[in-house]
């Protein structure tokens, strides 16, 4: 009984330890990908970012599902000709900042979601490395 309770604590320690949570951005305008979610930061405010990230699924050909925004965030849900569902989450920081997630498919797909990124950041007009 003692054996099966370790190992349920273990299991449970390793699914945060590989899942975890969001990194901690420090910067504006960067992006990490991280367990299928490429997270990013803007010095822009979260209606410009909303914008800018219809703005990049039009550009993309994506076809938008949903989309929502308050004064809590946004959310822009598309999906792509393979039928992969893409989703922006974008949520407001401190000092007028924001910050945003991109997710492609069920397990994430890191050169897509890099490929929404950066188009979300020349509608932006930020500037964004290769």
């Amino acid at each position: 009984m003692l054996a099966k309770r370790i190992l349920l604590l273990f299991l449970i320690a390793l699914t945060f330890a590989v899942y975890g949570c969001a990194p901690k951005m420090v910067s504006s305008n960067a992006a990490v990908y991280q367990t299928g979610h490429l997270y990013a930061s803007s010095a822009k405010d979260v209606d410009a970012v909303y914008q800018a990230s219809l703005k990049a699924m039009e550009k993309l050909q994506l076809n938008v599902t949903s989309k929502v925004k308050d004064a809590f965030g946004a959310k822009v849900i598309a999906k792509s000709s393979d039928d992969k569902i893409v989703g922006i989450h974008i949520k407001p920081v401190q000092d007028k900042k924001t910050e945003y997630s991109i997710k492609v498919g069920a397990f994430g797909n890191e050169d897509r979601s890099r490929t929404i990124y950066k188009e979300i950041e020349s509608v932006l007009g930020t500037s964004v490395s290769k």
